[in-house]
């Protein structure tokens, strides 16, 4: 039997696009009515590189913890997502670089070695590799504070800052995101 070399934590990040479908709209529905936790929905626009020309048909890939703070299974997941958990999955921006992330507010780890995240990796149109981003932290985490920030690489993405808002039981909140 072959070993998947795409069977492990550390995986290619060309691994995370694998397994996606074959069609995708600006909209990833990571989380099914009956996941537990607090349901979530983050927007926003990727721009080019100047910050301004939104970027239609990127390609995202998400990946996050659940309600406890673990990349919990369903048990169908191949490859990288093996390790990413069964809240994952894939969107593409529209025409006008907009994209939109339905899910449950991710736990933080259960060491609480970090703040609660959502791990991004993204796939431009006429690129042939695919990078991280930063990760999708949340303003009101305790810990996302200064010792955080400066240890973050914000080439791409900026500083991954969302400012989640509560209304009628569903947090809400906008990322706009230049590469």
């Amino acid at each position: 039997m072959q070993k998947d070399s795409c069977d492990s934590p550390d995986a290619d990040i060309n691994c995370s696009f694998l397994h996606m479908p074959s069609s995708l709209n600006n909209v990833l529905s990571m989380a099914g009515q009956d996941e537990p936790g607090e349901r979530m929905v983050i927007s926003g626009t990727i721009y080019k590189s100047d910050g301004k020309t939104p970027s239609p048909n990127v390609v995202l890939y998400a990946y996050q913890t659940d309600s406890k703070g673990y990349y919990s299974k369903s048990g169908n997941e191949q490859g990288a997502q093996k390790w990413h958990g069964h809240l994952h999955g894939w969107c593409k921006t529209d025409e006008n670089g907009r994209y939109e992330i339905r899910s449950i507010r991710p736990a933080p780890y259960p060491s609480n070695t970090m703040p609660a995240h959502i791990h991004m990796a993204v796939k431009e149109p006429h690129s042939k590799q695919p990078y991280h981003i930063t990760d999708f932290v949340f303003k009101d985490d305790r810990m996302v504070d200064d010792r955080y920030l400066k240890s973050i690489n914000q080439k791409y993405g900026g500083t991954g800052i969302v400012d989640l808002k509560k209304a009628n039981s569903i947090w809400t909140g906008k990322r706009d995101i230049s590469l």
